[in-house]
């Protein structure tokens, strides 16, 4: 495969696909998993009653719907792919939604708007940008003073199982030409793994071309950089999910509303290797381990998603799973036997070696809000 110019618009226009559609049994279910989502954020979903709400890269537009629901004055949806297009235009005229309504053919970088919006969401967007803390600049600009901004991260810690399934489907060959037959080989050979998620709520295979197929374009984004890039013109709200303690009264000396970035940030250092693995949560860590940790993590990302893949790089993997192992086999055991089992099976193919690693996944997405300052 040729790699994209534009992180992932040109791959799903090449297969003409939307690999974000979601498996909704429940409306109601799944709106009240978005309003929590919501209010985990800061963001009391009967706020958006009346505001003006701007969407980037709505997908399928299964979640504009919801935000339909709650009543916007305004929906402004941009969105470069033809078929997620489609799909989000044919969402909002069953939604029977009364307000203004629009869906803009834009690439998200290109995109120009002299409106303001009390409420943007950039789900899964910014970390597919070529540079995406340039492009958080660009939202906080389009967010009125105390609007707020909600974006994603991910990075190399939380990615950190998935990037060992990927490192299985490259050492495997499992990745041919043929996107669907690949998306199902793929699909097949991590079932066991996908079906011990409970909340997996979209297609195997959809998963298989998202997460593993799709080339890899842009660096990753840590928490800690997105809100370092703000240098206070935007300031940290809520997250999901949620770990930012501040035990600071309003009257101590340093309880500034702009420090609250500062707060956060040192907060991610403190306990970022809990993304590391969604079924435990451990006790917080001296930042420099952290670190180390996430330097390790990312060696291995560069090997695994973004080098070209050759027998050499097999070694690679051995040696920074052996030390990322070093680094958290005191304080995350439980996730250090998950790790331990996908080295043995990287040395003996053997599938059955890989069954205490199958459950583990980490926290890959994590959800942030940050609010425009009122004094900008």
């Amino acid at each position: 495969m040729t790699t994209p110019q534009r992180p992932f618009l040109d791959f799903y226009k090449k297969h003409r696909i939307i690999p974000t559609s979601l498996d909704i049994t429940h409306k109601q279910k799944f709106f009240a998993q978005r309003n929590y989502l919501f209010e985990t954020l800061g963001i009391p979903t009967r706020f958006l009653n009346g505001t003006q709400l701007l969407e980037l890269g709505p997908g399928t537009g299964q979640k504009a719907e919801h935000l339909l629901s709650l009543n916007p004055a305004s929906y402004t949806a941009i969105e470069n792919n033809p078929e997620s297009i489609k799909s989000t235009r044919i969402m909002i005229e069953k939604s029977g939604y009364l307000g203004t309504a629009t869906v803009t053919s834009a690439d998200f970088s290109d995109y120009a708007d002299a409106n303001q919006y009390d409420l943007i969401l950039a789900e899964l967007v910014v970390i597919t940008q070529l540079d995406p803390l340039l492009f958080l600049e660009k939202l906080v600009n389009l967010l009125r003073p105390g609007g707020v901004l909600v974006y994603t991260c991910s990075d190399s810690i939380s990615l950190l199982s998935e990037i060992l399934r990927r490192a299985i489907v490259n050492k495997l060959e499992m990745v041919s030409d043929n996107l669907r037959d690949s998306a199902d080989a793929i699909a097949n050979f991590f079932r066991p793994d996908l079906n011990s998620l409970d909340g997996m709520n979209r297609s195997h295979t959809d998963w298989a071309i998202d997460q593993i197929i799709k080339p890899t374009i842009g660096p990753q984004m840590t928490i800690a950089d997105s809100l370092k890039s703000f240098q206070n013109e935007a300031v940290f709200h809520g997250s999901s999910p949620r770990f930012v303690e501040d035990y600071r009264w309003y009257k101590d000396p340093d309880s500034s509303i702009g420090s609250l970035n500062s707060v956060a940030i040192e907060n991610f250092w403190a306990k970022c290797h809990n993304f590391i693995d969604y079924r435990f949560n451990y006790k917080s860590l001296n930042s420099q381990v952290n670190q180390d940790i996430h330097a390790a993590t990312n060696r291995l990302y560069s090997t695994v998603a973004e080098a070209t893949w050759s027998y050499e790089s097999e070694q690679t993997v051995t040696t920074n799973c052996q030390e990322i192992q070093s680094l958290i086999f005191e304080n995350c055991q439980e996730t250090n036997l998950s790790l331990e089992s996908f080295l043995k099976y990287w040395r003996t193919e053997n599938v059955l070696d890989l069954e205490p690693f199958r459950p583990w996944w980490g926290r890959g997405t994590q959800y942030m809000s940050v609010m425009r300052r009122h004094d900008i």
